[in-house]
């Protein structure tokens, strides 16, 4: 559970810095973040999908692994 955590705050991160670069107006630290996402959608084959679409599916990813690091949560 806590590494699916930890790969949500760090897919969130990048979501969040992808969605920051489709804008000018976007502060330097949010725009670096989307300048690593960008360079990794580079790496896995991603990188000719228009922004939005990548930021989209980052979207979806990222609350994917959050509901599923919430399902796999020990219950008492």
């Amino acid at each position: 559970m806590l590494l699916l955590f930890g790969l949500a705050l760090v897919l969130g991160a990048l979501t969040l810095g992808a969605f920051a670069a489709l804008g000018s107006g976007a502060p330097l630290w949010l725009r670096s973040l989307g300048s690593v996402e960008h360079s990794l959608s580079q790496q896995l084959g991603t990188g000719e999908w228009p922004d939005f679409t990548r930021a989209l599916v980052l979207a979806v990813l990222t609350s994917a692994v959050v509901g599923l690091a919430a399902y796999v949560k020990p219950r008492d």
